[in-house]
């Protein structure tokens, strides 16, 4: 076996090795009951407003919730979307390190590692139901779809950059 084969499939395991952290990860995000999930979101969220909102103390009570709310809620989804996008990278980036894959049309490899996320999204929130204080959510799975679609999608094009340049 020549060397550059071996370092390919060298790629393809520390990949597969990645995407399965990853997922074990997502998983164990998902099997975080209600209280563990938005303690860990209140606590980001509120790193977040000292970020943007200087006068969140001078807030009134109602209004501070309003806004607390708000950034919960981009926090939380942004969570969903970012989780997936990382996902749909490493998805892209393995389908990519397979020559007879790469020579069908990129937009099929693209919408399948879009397709894998979109699975392992249905997957999650049904999980998600199982467990003590969480809801399956149908906006998650499409927030988390997008997030593997982009994720792939900026993978794909750093990509397809790349090799025009050579």
């Amino acid at each position: 076996m020549n060397r550059k084969l071996i370092m390919i499939w060298a790629v393809r395991v520390i990949l597969i090795a990645l995407i399965l952290c990853w997922m074990i990860i997502i998983f164990n995000f998902s099997a975080a009951d209600g209280a563990e999930s938005s303690s860990l979101s209140d606590k980001i969220t509120i790193k977040v407003i000292r970020l943007m909102e200087s006068d969140y103390a001078k807030m009134s009570e109602k209004s501070r919730e309003q806004f607390f709310q708000t950034v919960s809620f981009v926090v939380r989804k942004t969570g969903h979307f970012g989780e997936y996008g990382i996902l749909g990278a490493l998805w892209i980036l393995l389908l990519l390190s397979f020559e007879k894959i790469r020579n069908i049309k990129k937009r099929i490899i693209w919408l399948t590692a879009m397709g894998i996320c979109l699975v392992y999204a249905v997957s999650d929130e049904i999980h998600q139901g199982f467990v003590d204080g969480r809801t399956p959510k149908v906006l998650d799975v499409g927030i988390d779809t997008l997030g593997g679609l982009a994720g792939a999608g900026f993978i794909l094009i750093i990509w397809l950059i790349v090799r025009r340049k050579k």
